[in-house]
């Protein structure tokens, strides 16, 4: 989820302490064990917890993990759904990325190759935002995919979701995370952190609600894409959703380490949704206090509290003060954070790890390049679906076609949906038909009718395309209707032809 926040100055003063540490060295002189590549991983994790004081740990529950005195940097984190969002909000520094049509729209393809691609679009991006000169952003924990399911359509939320069968998200989900995190044996090009773990996607009541269900729907369906993920995909952070299970909020559901850890090997970052634990105690009245909240969400495993209504280190310390969890509690917590770093290859020689040279000097912007425009392309093509082609109305003609009509408020823009990034180009719905019939037709474009303009277009064209909102107002979608009046001397030329056939409209065969 993204969120507007109103009292942001904690998490701003966060960040801009995130920025500053990801501009650490890769490979600072070997000062600790920690840094030896050849050590056991959880050894590694073991040395840096033991270095690291209180004030350390708790400055790494947000969403960095930048130790400066000990040379770690900060992986940090995107959302990256359908590409990686850095719109220039949030304290983020603005860079335009690859993007991709909305999940439902990537589900509609049906192909993992092509979902997988777009991971590896994503993977690379982040490692070049994070490596590259220019932009030296902590990006490399990419929030996605989303492997909830989207169970009922009223919920409204299914637009960032691959759907409701539990075999297809996952599917998708694995292809998308394999993508992200790239092929090399040892080490990732990027994070890769499944939401919203589970049964979370209704749109109004998550901050309340409950997921009421029994042992067997929750292994049979709703956490299996996120178990093919773990299992599957090599995925190991994930975050947990608003709503609850079973009456316990997911935040602190005790299924987060009996299941995804100790199951499934899900190992890396657990993160909070923004204002979960917030929202344990209003509206949910869980917990009495802010301080009890976030203190039983670190003791269930949570190291990435997204939290904008309090001052997460300051109440965390107070929380050991007052002896609602231990230090203990924090070291667990933050484990997954630096194995993940590990991971990276942020504490190794960049010799050893393979994507280390991306972003280098004279290295084209990725989202500037042919193959991450190809790729953006051929996903926006097999988005589309035909619902419905009566009388074998498509393909047009266009050699037939003289004029065309294209009416619609949103033909003459790209809509960015809230999890969408800003895009090195966009070609709106009107622009791409004027490119594709120039010379050959003319386009009647009218915004709406105001003074009769849309029916004015429409009678004085061969053909109509209509852009229109769909139920969410980030969405839109094309129908295509014939006009019969202005379509009757075209109709006649078709079957006057001289195979004699009779024709709708003049088709491409």
């Amino acid at each position: 989820m993204r969120v507007i926040a109103m009292n942001a100055k904690p998490y701003f003063a966060a960040y801009a302490a995130m920025l500053s540490a990801c501009a650490a060295p890769l490979n600072a002189q070997n000062q600790y064990p920690f840094q030896n590549p050849n050590m056991p991983i959880e050894q590694r994790v073991d040395n840096i917890l033991s270095l690291m004081t209180l004030d350390e740990k708790v400055a790494c529950l947000a969403t960095s993990t930048a130790v400066p005195r000990l040379h770690i940097p900060d992986a940090g984190g995107t959302e990256g759904l359908h590409g990686l969002v850095r719109k220039g909000d949030f304290g983020q520094k603005l860079v335009t990325t690859t993007q991709f049509p909305e999940v439902i729209g990537m589900a509609s393809t049906w192909d993992p190759a092509l979902i997988r691609r777009a991971g590896a679009v994503q993977g690379y991006e982040a490692r070049y935002i994070y490596q590259n000169d220019k932009y030296k952003s902590a990006v490399l924990v990419v929030w996605g995919p989303n492997a909830d399911l989207a169970r009922d359509p009223r919920w409204g939320r299914n637009n960032e979701s691959y759907g409701e069968d539990a075999f297809f998200t996952g599917t998708m989900s694995v292809a998308f995370i394999k993508g992200i995190q790239g092929d090399d044996p040892k080490y990732w090009q990027a994070a890769s952190l499944l939401k919203h773990f589970l049964a979370n996607s209704n749109e109004t009541t998550r901050g309340s609600s409950t997921s009421d269900f029994d042992e067997q729907l929750l292994r049979d369906y709703y956490s299996v894409p996120f178990r093919m993920g773990f299992v599957e995909g090599g995925a190991k952070s994930f975050m947990a959703s608003y709503n609850a299970w079973n009456h316990v909020p997911m935040t602190v559901n005790p299924i987060l380490q009996s299941l995804a850890v100790k199951e499934w090997g899900a190992d890396g970052i657990i993160s909070s949704d923004a204002l979960a634990v917030e929202l344990m105690v209003n509206p949910r009245h869980y917990y009495k206090t802010q301080e009890q909240a976030l203190a039983e969400a670190i003791k269930a495993g949570i190291g990435q509290v997204l939290a904008f209504m309090f001052d997460i280190p300051k109440l965390a310390k107070q929380g050991v003060t007052d002896h609602l969890l231990a230090e203990s509690d924090i070291d667990a917590a933050l484990r997954g954070k630096f194995r993940t770093v590990i991971r990276l290859g942020l504490l190794d020689p960049p010799s050893m790890v393979a994507y280390t040279g991306i972003g280098g000097a004279g290295e084209p912007e990725p989202w500037t390049t042919d193959q991450h425009k190809r790729a953006a392309l051929e996903m926006a093509r097999e988005s589309i679906v035909l619902l419905k082609n009566a009388h074998e109305f498509l393909p047009l003609d266009k050699s037939a076609i003289k004029s065309i009509a294209v009416i619609g408020p949103r033909a003459g823009e790209v809509s960015i949906d809230l999890y969408g990034g800003k895009p090195p180009y966009a070609i709106a719905p009107l622009q791409g038909i004027r490119e594709k019939v120039a010379g050959g037709a003319t386009v009647n474009y009218a915004a709406n009718n105001e003074g009769g303009a849309a029916v004015k277009a429409a009678r004085a064209s061969d053909v109509a395309v209509i852009s229109r909102p769909a139920a969410r107002p980030t969405s839109w979608r094309f129908s295509i209707w014939m006009f019969r009046a202005s379509l009757a001397p075209i109709r006649a030329k078709a079957e006057r032809g001289a195979t004699g056939s009779r024709s709708t409209f003049p088709r491409k065969s």
